[in-house]
Formats: C-alpha cells, sequence, structure tokens
C-alpha cells in the first residue's frame, strides 16, 4: 500500500514536470495570442523602434480558454501543495543531499540523451555522453556527484531529449496544451515525452516489477528533489506578469526554442 508521502511526492513530481523554466518579461510580441521574441530582442526593439527586426516564434493556442482553466488549477495545486512542500523540503534536507539525488537521476537518464544525440546526428556528443555517464557512474558513486564536470572534455554536454530531436527534424510545435498536473507542452513535445518516458530506465522498473507504484517509489524522489527550483523558476515567470498565463506560456515556448537551438 502507498504511503501517503509516496503518493504525494509522485503528484509533485508530475505536477512540475511542465513548469515555464524561463522568465519573459510582457512586451507587445510576448503579450499577443501566438507570438514571442526573447527579452533582448524586445529591449532592442523598443530602443529602435523597429519591430520588423524582431525574430517571433508562433505558437498555436486554439483551445485558450481551456488552457486558461488549467492554468488557473494548476496554479493553486502549485500555491498551496507544491510551495508549502518546497519549504518543508529544503528545511529538511540539506543543499548537498538535494544535489546528491538530483545528480543520481539525471545520471539514469543517460539513455535518453544518448539516443537523442545520436538520433541528431551528433555523434561526437554520443561519445561524450557515454564518457560522463561511465566517469559519474564509477568515480561518482553512481552518479551522486559529478566527477565528469571537472574534466574539460566531458564537460557542459548540452542535454537532448526526444521532443528536441523532433524540432531538429523540422516538426513544428503544433498546438500548445496544458494538462493538469502535468503543465504546460504542446503536441510535439507531448509525443516526445512520450519518447522520453519509454528511454527512461526508472519506467521500465514498473513493466519489469508489473506496477506504477515500484516506478512511483523509484521516482519520487526524483520529483521531490526538483520542486523547490521548479517553484522558483515559476515564480519568476509569473509572479509580475500582467498575465501569468501568457508570460507561462511565453516562458515555456522560449525555453523549448532554446534547447532545439543547442
Amino acid at each position: 500500500m502507498k504511503t501517503p508521502a509516496l503518493i504525494v511526492s509522485g503528484v509533485l513530481a508530475l505536477l512540475l514536470a511542465g513548469c515555464a523554466t524561463r522568465r519573459v518579461d510582457e512586451s507587445p510580441v510576448a503579450a499577443g495570442q501566438t507570438t514571442f521574441a526573447t527579452k533582448e530582442e524586445v529591449a532592442a526593439a523598443d530602443e529602435h523602434d523597429d519591430w520588423d527586426t524582431v525574430a517571433v516564434v508562433e505558437v498555436h493556442d486554439p483551445i485558450e480558454p481551456v488552457n486558461r482553466g488549467i492554468f488557473w488549477f494548476n496554479h493553486q495545486l502549485y500555491t498551496y501543495v507544491a510551495k508549502p512542500f518546497s519549504k518543508a523540503y529544503k528545511s529538511i534536507f540539506p543543499k548537498w543531499v538535494r544535489h546528491g539525488i538530483g545528480n543520481a537521476y539525471e545520471n539514469i537518464k543517460y539513455p535518453i540523451r544518448v539516443v537523442n544525440h545520436t538520433l541528431q546526428g551528433r555523434l561526437d556528443r554520443t561519445a561524450t555522453e557515454t564518457g560522463r555517464f561511465l566517469v559519474n557512474t564509477t568515480a561518482g558513486v553512481g552518479g551522486v556527484m559529478k566527477p565528469a564536470d571537472k574534466i574539460p572534455a566531458l564537460a557542459d554536454v548540452p542535454k537532448a531529449d526526444t521532443g528536441q530531436t523532433f524540432s531538429k527534424w523540422g516538426a513544428p510545435h503544433g498546438p500548445y496544451l496544458v494538462f493538469p498536473v502535468l503543465g504546460p507542452t504542446t503536441t510535439r513535445d507531448l509525443v516526445g515525452t512520450a519518447g522520453d518516458t519509454a528511454l527512461n530506465p526508472v519506467a521500465w522498473v514498473g513493466l519489469l516489477f508489473g506496477g506504477a507504484a515500484w516506478t512511483t517509489a523509484i521516482s519520487a524522489p526524483s520529483g521531490a528533489h526538483g520542486v523547490p527550483d521548479q517553484m522558483d523558476r515559476y515564480d519568476m515567470a509569473t509572479k509580475d506578469a500582467l498575465d501569468p498565463y501568457i508570460s507561462a506560456r511565453s516562458g515555456y515556448i522560449q525555453y523549448r526554442e532554446a534547447a532545439s537551438e543547442r
């Protein structure tokens, strides 16, 4: 039987999977329904009064009223469940423990990164990612520590996921969607998430042992670890926005565009 703590941690792991991770200030472009620009581009356009030079990204939001309703629901969960949990988690576990948990789970996700680097034709990154995994798994005690970061040839490898791969192959974002608990995504990233799940060894545990409880038990610490950082980023994306929904949507699209350019 699942314990209450396990259930809460599992829900929080899902809750923050899609939180916006970059703040984008409100602007004539960012406030629009389907176009977005970077903060630097907005500032430059304002300075020179030349919006024609701003590169924008179009995103289709055909069910915005529905998305807004779900966004409001998620916001209540963030405010009344995730934030209190975040404060309690940081007060109970010291920073080095939280980092160790995060490092270990990032190490486990090696198959997601290496497969997508390969699919993107970046065999150099495939080799480097493999080197990082071997060093961190052995010298880093299962990935709890990241000694590979101190080796210049293995440091600073961009992350890769299936949604990013689709983008590099030319697939558009598709309609913007907001799911209860899971948060924002696009149809392209939704399919990409399914690919990442299939490649994630944590998901394999449920298949091997025949139950979602095993997967939840293993993934819950990772979800708990990510809550404080995700809440900080969510607050940055929405705190001072005139329209938090637009700001969160813009932040998500900006984040995914930046990922596809790495």
